[in-house]
């Protein structure tokens, strides 16, 4: 209910405060208390609606009441501000129903009542006239007056609502209820106005009071009582979010004045804050009352224990546990400006029980969500808590490896009386009983700090603030240094460095190491205390002075180690660049060279007894392994790089309906979440096989050294470079390196036949160059080389000896990795263009096989020419040697055909793409030859000493018969002498039929002509083809067809004749003797051979004047 502050569960007893609205009854008081029980359950269980002045928004709140009979003692006084503490609605109570008993007695009893009332400005009040319903008496007349219209007209005539009837509600009747709940609603309604009009003057009364806190004489603690007490009233209301802005509203306001206190002479006020700090009692989150005189720390305390107790009502525990250490922050400030002194401890006591209550509040609420939220604040209260406790610890005496003296034993006791006391339950002890407890003994402070440390950790931790956990565990560390316990230091130390070198925290990881140095000298641990000391030495954000001491103890101790130690590189060493000067396929036998740069950060010289890099042979890709393609790594691909903090391969994917409108769109990665490998990586090189450096002991300075690697390939195959190695004395630094790839190969013997850029020639001896490399390994001096040339090749390797088809060369004195050119002449004869040289060497048993490609020394073409029944062959060769040639006698034989001589009598040079044409007639043609075999040679040699050797070449001569002669004459229109541009000439087309005339032929009788004109010269005016037939046999009537076309000259001058081709006409489904019939449908068209058609006026012009309008 409202208006009611209900103790919780667990808590100690404290004043608990009824602020329920007071209302008074008046009149028949009796006929109230039958009713009294159900109005106080009713009233607070429906919501109503509180209409607040200046626009602020409508709110839903429940309001109760608590009833007392009416006194004029009990009504408010002037300048009373108490709103809870005085009535504030009113209710006179009558059962009168007779209208001359009302007159006579109860009309004056009202009215002195409301004369009451009003004289004390008292608007809000109630009459309620309670009727008896009976019934059976329903017939019986209504009367025209009744006792409710007579009080309204005589105290509520504008007020109607300030009169009610109900009916007496003792009875169970379906008027009663409805009667019941209008006055119920009536009651709740006026109630509220009446709060409401009091909050509005009690707000206006506070801001006239802010409005006044410059005056001299203004007093914050008299205002701090008005303004609570709206606070309270708005509390009452279930306004807790609103009551909490009137206490933010005093602390704000607080923290103003004693932050200007230096500066403003107008803040008397605050001087009785200054005294001396004499309790420190903790911070109660409960119902609690303010101190008359309250010292800073209590007015602090009681101001956050409101806020905190709006804060849970409105469930919001982690907004109060996000609040209190600024509030503790600000407590110690305000001491400070206030220059409020306090005994040695007492602020670090209440700061503790203060941290520790807001702790032990937000335990209780236990749900997994409300944890969740505040433990992002509570983390930092464990740690805030632990840190205090730990002062108090030193300041007292109890840290281990101390006893507290009897000065500190008087503070133990002078800081336990300051907290007094506040019990707690058995199993729940307060925060007072728990600092009492471990200010008691060192045991239970060891205890009570560990066990606050080991929270703040483990709350950082699970809200993910890991740099936080790692610094309050820096603090435990130091506190197991003073136990003695160096190995649980070490622990959070190293927790500790890891967190801070995984985010460059670089200053810090270095401090740190300084104190794992000392762990693990004190713990005797020479192994990890000289690689603490090479990490300090080597640290550069440490002063140099005790970087040098911490190299001199690292050289000191590496003595006293009984085997090397492994340690990576990390920052003490840095290495820069690795690059092969080598290529990355090395021949058996040659070196493998690689430059390493690295970078110093010891802050002396250093002897390096061993630098390698190793090299694994070639196994299955590891896919936690790093590879490289190239030769070199640089600083990029050396840095470590966090697969987690990679930029995501992420692509969009876009799905379309139907109707090409867009459905959905969503982005796919393939990046799968992997475990990350917490084992430390596999420091142990192998270095049996490894890159080395040159000259050992190496010295290494400070800074950047480049040192050259170098190691000779002996076993074949694909390596790996694994990590690198550097040996200072016993210490042992590895660094694994992304993976380069070498690879070491067996060079075999190799042979090769090579020609120059020249063509081969045949029936030429020509030179070739045989190319034998030695590879890796050494040869057999006396091994022979065969080579075996295919039939129609031959070769020699001795300039003077004969050509043949084997060869035998032996291979003789020659080192590794040489070649020798051995000159090979070749000859091929004019028959075989394609050549096959097979070698066998001794290194392999498998034969190498060279194909060549030979070509003729001169390029040869012909070509038939007609003149009537005349036949002419012209031969035409080009050279293809480089060198020139000397040719003589040309010769033309044609099988069963004579042939007129053509005589050279002189030699012939061909050059290199020049040639010769030579033109042969044929004497007569047999009727009966369709084709003729031909064959051409001419005499040809490269040098004079030469002899001359014969080219050859054959071809066949088809179609040798003249079957059409073609003629064509252009003649002026009639009436025209000549022909003239623009006008239409007759283009008289002869063609005749000269061919054998016998009927084998048939399809040859049916011919197409066409006219080829071109179109800037000659126009064609009509058709441009046709077909013509022969029937008649050659000098016959019909073997003659002749054409007339028209035409028309587009240009001027001699031009050439329209050129007009014929072609075979086959018509459709004709069928073509020794040919299968495919059966087509359409007429179809097959040209003759050159030597079947002779046109006359191929080369004829006809002289073409300008026309009539061009002369003009």
């Amino acid at each position: 209910m409202n208006g009611k502050l209900e103790e919780k569960e667990g808590e100690p007893n404290g004043p608990i405060i009824d602020r329920r609205p007071i209302v008074t009854c008046a009149g028949e008081f009796e006929l109230f208390s039958h009713i009294e029980d159900n109005l106080l359950q009713a009233l607070p269980k429906d919501v109503s609606e509180w209409k607040r002045s200046l626009g602020r928004p409508i709110r839903n709140v429940h309001i109760g009441a608590k009833f007392m009979a009416f006194s004029t003692q009990a009504l408010p006084k002037p300048g009373q501000w108490d709103l809870i503490r005085q009535p504030l609605f009113h209710i006179y109570w009558t059962d009168c129903t007779d209208v001359d008993v009302y007159k006579n007695v109860v009309r004056e009893d009202i009215e002195n009542w409301i004369k009451e009332l009003t004289s004390r400005e008292i608007p809000d009040w109630l009459i309620v006239v309670v009727e008896n319903y009976d019934g059976k008496r329903t017939k019986q007349l209504i009367p025209r007056t009744t006792v409710l219209d007579k009080i309204r007209v005589d105290f509520a005539l504008k007020q109607g609502d300030r009169c009610i009837s109900v009916i007496n509600p003792g009875k169970a009747e379906n008027k009663t209820a409805d009667s019941w709940r209008g006055l119920v609603a009536r009651i709740r309604h006026l109630l509220l106005v009446a709060y409401a009009r009091a909050v509005t003057r009690l707000e206006d009364h506070v801001r006239q009071q802010r409005e006044k806190r410059n005056d001299p004489n203004w007093n914050f603690m008299e205002y701090f009582v008005l303004q609570e007490e709206l606070a309270q009233v708005l509390e009452m209301l279930g306004l807790n979010d609103e009551a909490l802005v009137q206490y933010d509203e005093l602390d704000a306001l607080f923290s103003q004045f004693v932050a200007n206190f230096t500066s403003c002479d107008n803040l008397k006020w605050l001087t009785q804050f200054q005294r001396p700090l004499e309790r420190w009692h903790g911070l109660k989150l409960g119902p609690i009352v303010l101190p008359p005189s309250p010292s800073l720390l209590e007015l602090r305390a009681y101001i956050f224990s409101k806020q905190a107790q709006m804060l849970l009502l409105t469930n919001k525990v982690w907004e109060m546990a996000s609040r209190c250490l600024p509030f503790l922050h600000v407590c110690i400030r305000e001491l400070s400006i206030l220059e409020i002194t306090a005994p040695s401890g007492a602020v670090w006591c209440w700061l503790f029980l203060a941290s520790m209550e807001v702790l032990q509040i937000c335990d209780k609420f236990n749900q997994a969500d409300q944890v969740e939220e505040y433990s992002r604040q509570t983390a930092s209260l464990w740690e805030y808590a632990s840190q205090k406790l730990r002062s108090l610890g030193e300041l007292c005496g109890l840290m281990p490896q101390g006893e507290p003296t009897s000065e500190q034993l008087h503070i133990i006791v002078n800081l336990s009386a300051g907290m007094g006391d506040n019990p707690g339950l058995p199993n729940h002890p307060s925060p007072t009983d728990k600092l009492k407890e471990a200010l008691c003994s060192q045991d239970a402070f060891i205890k009570t700090y560990l066990e606050l440390a080991e929270l703040a950790m483990g709350t950082y931790k699970h809200v993910g603030r890991i740099r936080m956990a790692r610094l309050v565990g820096q603090e435990v560390a130091s506190f197991y240094l003073l136990l003695g316990e160096t190995q649980k230091a070490a622990a959070f130390l190293g927790d500790a460095l890891r967190t801070f070198e995984n985010d460059g925290w670089q200053e810090l990881a270095a401090q740190i190491q300084i104190n794992l140095a000392e762990c693990h000298k004190r713990a005797k641990d020479t192994v990890k205390y000289v690689k603490a000391c090479a990490y300090v030495s080597a640290a550069l954000d440490v002063d140099t002075l005790i970087r040098w001491t911490y190299f001199d103890e690292m050289n000191k101790y590496l003595s006293k180690l009984e085997r090397p130690l492994d340690v990576p590189f990390n920052d003490i060493i840095k290495i820069n660049t690795v690059h092969f000067t080598s290529d990355q396929t090395v021949m058996q036998g040659a070196k493998i060279e690689v430059d390493l740069v690295i970078e110093s950060n010891f802050p002396k010289e250093v002897l390096c007894t061993f630098v390698g890099i190793s090299l694994e042979m070639e196994e299955k890709q590891k896919h936690n392994e790093k590879y490289h393609a190239g030769k070199t790594l640089t600083k990029k691909d050396l840095k470590f790089q966090d697969p987690y903090l990679q930029r995501l391969k992420i692509k969009e994917k876009l799905e379309y309906k139907q109707d090409k409108q867009l459905a959905t769109s969503r982005i796919s990665s393939s990046f799968t979440l992997q475990r990350k490998d917490s084992s430390p990586p596999n420091l142990r090189a192998n270095l049996d096989m490894c890159l080395e450096a040159e000259n050992l002991p190496v010295s290494v300075t400070p800074g950047v050294n480049i040192l050259k690697l170098s190691k000779r390939a002996e076993v074949i195959g694909k390596y790996y470079t694994g990590a690198a190695v550097i040996h200072v004395n016993q210490l042992h630094l590895v660094q694994l390196i992304p993976r380069l790839t070498v690879e070491v190969r067996l060079e075999q013997p190799s042979i090769r036949l090579y020609k120059r850029a020249a063509p081969l020639l045949l029936g030429i001896e020509q030179v070739m160059n045989l190319i034998l490399t030695i590879g890796s390994y050494l040869i057999e001096p006396k091994s022979k080389i065969k080579l075996n040339a295919s039939q129609g090749l031959k070769l020699q390797v001795n300039p003077s000896a004969p050509l043949e088809s084997y060869v035998e060369i032996e291979v003789g004195e020659k080192p590794t990795f040489c070649s020798a050119k051995i000159p090979l002449r070749i000859f091929a004869d004019l028959f075989s263009k394609d050549q096959q040289v097979t070698i066998t060497v001794p290194w392999d048993h498998k034969p190498i096989l060279v194909q060549l490609n030979f070509s003729p020394p001169v390029s040869t073409t012909w070509r038939l020419s007609t003149v009537n029944h005349r036949k002419f062959v012209q031969v035409n060769i080009v050279g293809q040697c480089e060198r020139d040639l000397l040719m003589q006698d040309p010769l033309l034989k044609i099988k069963d055909i004579p042939v007129k001589p053509n005589i050279v009598d002189y030699d012939l040079v061909v050059c290199n793409g020049s040639g010769y044409s030579f033109l042969w007639e044929m004497v007569r043609v047999p009727e009966d030859t369709a084709t003729a075999k031909a064959e051409f040679s001419i005499k040809y040699k490269l040098r004079l000493d030469d002899s001359f050797k014969t080219y050859h070449y054959y071809f066949d001569i088809n179609d040798l018969k003249t079957l059409y002669i073609l003629d064509a004459i252009v003649e002026p229109a009639k009436g025209s002498e000549f022909c003239r541009v623009g006008v239409v000439c007759h283009l008289h087309l002869s063609i005749s039929y000269v061919g054998p005339n016998d009927n084998t032929d048939m399809d040859a009788r049916s011919i197409m002509y066409e006219v080829l004109a071109e179109q800037s010269i000659w126009a064609v005016c009509g058709r441009t083809a046709g077909v013509v037939c022969f029937t008649g046999h050659s000098g016959a009537e019909g073997s003659l067809q002749q054409v007339v076309l028209d035409v028309m000259p587009l240009a001027s001058g001699f031009l050439p004749l329209p050129l007009v081709r014929i072609s075979k006409y086959i018509p459709a489904e004709s069928v073509v003797p020794d040919k299968p019939s495919k059966g087509d449908t359409h007429p179809r068209l097959e040209p003759f051979s050159p030597g079947q058609v002779y046109n006359r006026s191929k080369s004829k012009q006809l002289h073409v004047i300008a026309g009539t309008s061009e002369n003009q």
